[in-house]
């Protein structure tokens, strides 16, 4: 939780007496005393807690609460007071811009009672607004249950999912919707939210439960069907087990077992494919002929399942050493290297394999199948034979995106966010004009958290956009800053994620940041990534349009992994081409690179835009890109990202021109 206050008072001594109180029993304190200079501070400073006095000149209490209310929502007030006007007192309560009214003279000991009563208050709220923005935006099936187990919200994909009508899903309890519950798993999967569990439906349909977003309070759980199997399958292969009967199979191999054994998990790829294209018939005979190929391929007493829709399952009970699993795999899935024929149908079929191995890998069947499922599917469709083993690693990775994911919630309010910019450099004259604000999360237990990892993780699970949010206002605010300061920067850039380009609320909340810092629209530079321009021409034509008409610059972000899309460039009104540095790395070593790159540039400017290229790290490379009469460059070269400070000291004493002038002395 978030520890975090502003004060707000006319008198000094009233904030000062605050100030020990609070900062005794261990909150972090900011004080202002007025309202606009607390809006002032909200704008550089996110807090939890507002206490606001209400008599105050200029704005009282209640104008200032509505303003917080409307800029940061996530943020509660609460109005501190001996005096105040009833009915404006009131209104401020009912619009819910402030929460509580305390009154003056306070008795400590209730003062911080009531604090630790707002803070739950709004850490409720938060995780409220967290899992309705996540019910709003997933395309996931997402199911809400409360601490009882009684459902609260969902999405018509949940509802799709359970079969059921929403009218009867409301309030059901989970003992309603599901069937033969065991609770002890139940309660299991409850506790440790980086497990699974599969439960029957009460129309017979199996149903794997994960957790998305939960806490004490309620469970946001994601739900996904696993297709039925078709009983034909069992009645034309022989030796197919069902999981039931192969779960015993392998405890018994636990009992009477000294040596090693091995289950391979192997996974139909791109299974949803053929789902789409075929007929029910075909993929009986589909997965019949699978089941028939593996098991002319079974050594002697190895045993073959079929435990899912896409999962077949093998068990090799005799086993030297690793090796010999991998080679026996290989002969599994060697004969899938020839099409399958299905009625007209030629099919090619690739499957993600994983495997686990008794007793290192588990001391349970159950424990073996999960563990070999997990390595499943933490590979990718198996590039030259290489088949994955269970490792811990795995799950310790699932578990810290699961720690990851929950801590990216707290990241914002506890100021665990930073940005640093990374100078762009003129080549033709040196100068530092521009810049690109990357986002940077120092956990305060794991440490420093790389974007790559984040973020991701963020656009998954729905917290990109609060952290989007809080990067645009945070940029605009340290622009307008450097500008008050007299650093001669014309423009910032700051890159948009794929979420945020899909609200259609953004280009008024790049609008109302102008007007709130006072900016020309001509000093933002937006960078989107060519990946989603590219997904639908028209739409992101349209989209930039919006934000063009504004007076934004706009960027096409990694530029170069798709080629082709060239010919779309003269579709979309951008105005600066940034070099993926996938294309930049071999550029004075391969001629063929060297060429692309100077076929881009002058495609470029011929379309009247300026061009970047980023991850620049060598004097080479510098002299390469300025006879080719590129515009500016980003990386390492000249700068690495730098903290306010460094960045104000490198602009304002001209470091890149006499970097550039070395460069060319060298």
């Amino acid at each position: 939780m978030s520890k975090a206050i502003l004060l707000v008072d006319d008198e000094v001594a009233i904030l000062r007496a605050l100030q020990r109180v609070l900062t005794r029993a261990g909150y972090r304190v900011s004080m202002a005393e007025s309202g606009i200079a607390g809006l002032a501070m909200l704008a550089h400073q996110p807090v939890s807690l507002v206490i606001s006095d209400f008599r105050m000149p200029g704005m009282n209490g209640s104008e200032f609460l509505a303003q917080v209310k409307a800029l940061y929502p996530q943020t509660l007030g609460v109005i501190l007071s001996g005096y105040a006007d009833r009915e404006a007192l009131l209104a401020s309560l009912n619009s819910g811009a402030a929460w509580k009214f305390l009154e003056k003279p306070w008795e400590d000991a209730q003062l911080l009672k009531d604090i630790e009563g707002a803070m739950v208050e709004r850490e409720r709220r938060q995780a409220e607004s967290q899992r309705t923005n996540l019910l709003l935006s997933s395309d996931e099936p997402l199911l809400e249950l409360s601490s009882s187990g009684v459902v609260t919200r969902f999405n018509h994909a949940a509802a799709k999912v359970l079969s059921m009508p929403p009218s009867e899903l409301r309030a059901k309890a989970l003992s309603d919707i599901f069937i033969d519950i065991n609770p002890i798993e139940l309660a299991t999967f409850f506790h440790k939210k980086d497990h699974d569990i599969c439960l029957k439906s009460q129309s017979g349909n199996l149903i794997s439960l994960s957790h998305r977003l939960s806490d004490i309070y309620h469970y946001l759980l994601k739900l996904t069907f696993i297709d039925s199997l078709s009983t034909d399958v069992f009645e034309r292969v022989n030796d197919l087990l069902d999981q039931n009967t192969l779960l015993g199979r392998i405890e018994d191999l636990i009992s009477v077992r000294n040596g090693p054994f091995a289950i391979v998990v192997l996974t139909i790829a791109n299974f949803q494919n053929f789902v789409d294209t075929l007929s029910e018939s075909a993929m009986d005979e589909m997965i019949m002929q699978i089941g028939q190929i593996l098991n002319q391929q079974l050594t002697a007493k190895a045993l073959l399942a079929y435990v899912a829709a896409d999962r077949f399952v093998v068990v090799l009970p005799t086993i030297k050493h690793e090796s010999a699993v991998q080679q026996h795999i290989g002969q599994l899935v060697q004969p899938f290297s020839q099409q399958l024929v299905i009625g007209t149908e030629k099919l090619q079929l690739a499957f993600t394999v994983g495997y686990a191995l008794a007793p290192h890998d588990g001391d349970s069947a159950k424990q073996l199948l999960q563990n070999a499922v997990t390595a499943c599917h933490h590979n990718e469709i198996n590039p030259k034979a290489f088949y994955l083993r269970y490792d811990r690693g795995i799950v310790e990775l699932k578990r810290q995106q699961f720690e990851i994911s929950n801590s990216l919630y707290a990241a914002v309010e506890e100021q665990q966010l930073q940005l640093y910019f990374q100078p762009k450099i003129y080549l033709q004259n040196g100068y530092c004009q521009s810049a690109e604000a990357l986002l940077r999360w120092h956990h305060p237990k794991m440490g420093w958290i790389s974007p790559a990892l984040f973020i991701p993780i963020a656009e998954r699970d729905g917290q990109i956009q609060v952290i989007g949010q809080w990067v645009l206002e945070q940029s605009f605010a340290q622009l307008k800053k450097w500008q008050q300061q007299g650093l001669g920067l014309q423009r910032l850039a700051i890159n948009l994620s794929g979420r945020q380009l899909q609200d259609p609320q953004l280009p008024t909340l790049v609008q109302q940041l102008l007007k709130k810092h006072q900016l020309d629209a001509d000093s933002i530079e937006l960078e989107i990534t060519e990946t989603f321009l590219m997904a639908d021409i028209e739409q992101s034509s349209l989209l930039l349009g919006q934000l063009k008409q504004l007076g934004l610059h706009l960027s096409m972000d990694d530029f170069g992994t798709g080629y082709s899309s060239l010919a779309y460039l003269a579709k979309l009104p951008v105005d600066v081409l940034k070099l993926d540095r996938s294309l930049l790395i071999d550029l004075e070593d391969s001629p063929q690179s060297a060429s692309m790159v100077r076929h881009m540039i002058r495609m470029a400017h011929e379309l009247n835009m300026l061009v970047v290229a980023e991850g620049i790290e060598s004097k080479g490379q510098v002299a390469i890109l300025r006879d080719m009469q590129c515009d500016l460059i980003q990386g390492y070269v000249f700068s690495r990202p730098l903290t306010e400070a460094d960045f104000f000291t490198y602009v304002s004493s001209n470091t890149s021109q006499h970097q550039l002038e070395q460069l060319a002395d060298d």
